[in-house]
Order: structure tokens, then C-alpha cells, then sequence
């Protein structure tokens, strides 16, 4: 089983910023962060629509500009809201990479920044829109479905959109038929978000092949 860092490893750094990203990667063998756009046309990554928790700011990430956003320090660090080719440049060689798309209309953008990356790079989104606009445009770049509680068929619509991985809340990996459903059809399976290594050992007895946390966890 492989450990996913969420945010980078939210609980012990800034999240979604490069110390994070940079630091998770001695522990984990993927790092996940988020990416939307901003209101002046550049790629971010940040989670949330708004700047308003992880900032001492307010304003929607896309009504405001690169300029706007980097003017304050996520989680009164020293980091800033970082350019998705600013973290990617920053990558460790060899570390995974779960890209999540937060926002509509990003996938085009997004293919031709990971475009020369070394790092794999796994294309992920509850947004069906984006992860059909990934399909369209590079039949080869992996993508991952996420599965929100209301999606009554995760596994036909993953198989659906030709994606490469499923990934859903553990709670739902371990309480229903999603994870033998998904590795029936040869679906890489990841699990969000753990606190303790118990559950992790669970799931991998259950056939989950990657769990995501927010601190580094022996898995």
C-alpha cells in the first residue's frame, strides 16, 4: 500500500503550498494538492473558492489576481499561494503527483503544465466535465474519478470515463462493495482521509491500494 500526502501533509505544514509539497515527499509516495483558476488567468493551487480560511484575506480565488492572492501568507506562514508551475518546478524527482481539479474549464491548461513533468502525474476531480476534457484531449494521461456521497454508480461511471483510478472516502472504501466492484474492473483504488494507521491496515486488507492523510502515517 502507498501513502498518499493530502494537501501535503496539511497537518504539519502550510497546505498546498512548495515547503509543504517539497517536505511531505520524504515520506510519502505521492502528494496531492488542488488547482483552480485565479481571476488573472494563471493556474493556483489552493483548496477552497476563497481565500478566507487559509489567509487572514477574503475574496474568491477567481476574482482575484495572482497579485491580489500572493499579497498574503496561507496559514500565517511565510508561504504564498503558489503558481501550479511554480509547485511543479519545485517537484522532488521521483514523488507521485494526485492533481486535483477543483474548477471547471482547467483541463487544457492543465495538460500543457504537466505537459514536460517527469513526475507521473495522476489527473483527479469530482468534476465529471473535467475529467471528460482530459479524455478528449490526451487519451494517455491517467485520470482518477473522486466519489462524492451522492454518485449512486462510482465504478460504471469511472469505467465510463476510461479512468485509471477511483477514489473515495474510507468509510465508504471499507462499508460497501465499492472497492471489490473497482478492482473487478482493474480500478487503482485510493482512500481519503485517514487519522490512524488501524484503519489503514483495514483497507489493505480490503484491497485499497493507496490511502491518503493529513500526517505522515506507516502504511
Amino acid at each position: 500500500m502507498r501513502l498518499i500526502a493530502h494537501r501535503g501533509f496539511a497537518a504539519t505544514a502550510p497546505e498546498n503550498t512548495i515547503t509543504a509539497v517539497q517536505s511531505a515527499a520524504e515520506y510519502a509516495d505521492a502528494v496531492e494538492f488542488d488547482v483552480r483558476r485565479c481571476g488573472s488567468g494563471e493556474l493556483v493551487v489552493i483548496h477552497d473558492e476563497t481565500i478566507d480560511r487559509v489567509t487572514s484575506g477574503a475574496g474568491t480565488v477567481a476574482d482575484m489576481t495572482l497579485e491580489e492572492l500572493q499579497a498574503y501568507t496561507v496559514l500565517d506562514t511565510g508561504e504564498r499561494v503558489p503558481t501550479l508551475e511554480a509547485v511543479l518546478d519545485a517537484l522532488p524527482r521521483g514523488v507521485e503527483v494526485n492533481l486535483e481539479m477543483k474548477a471547471s474549464e482547467i483541463a487544457a491548461d492543465v495538460l500543457k503544465a504537466i505537459a514536460d513533468v517527469e513526475n507521473r502525474v495522476v489527473t483527479t476531480s469530482f468534476l465529471l466535465s473535467e475529467l471528460r476534457a482530459i479524455r478528449d484531449l490526451d487519451p494517455g494521461q491517467p485520470t482518477g474519478l473522486l466519489v462524492n456521497r451522492h454518485l449512486e454508480t462510482p465504478v460504471t461511471t469511472a469505467v465510463e470515463l476510461d479512468c485509471d483510478v477511483i477514489g473515495a472516502n474510507y468509510w465508504r472504501c471499507l462499508s460497501t462493495w465499492l472497492v471489490p466492484r473497482a478492482k473487478a474492473v482493474g480500478l487503482e483504488i485510493h482512500a481519503w482521509s485517514l487519522e490512524r494507521r488501524a484503519v489503514a491496515k483495514l483497507l489493505e486488507l480490503r484491497g485499497v491500494d493507496c490511502v491518503s492523510a493529513d500526517r505522515p502515517l506507516r502504511v
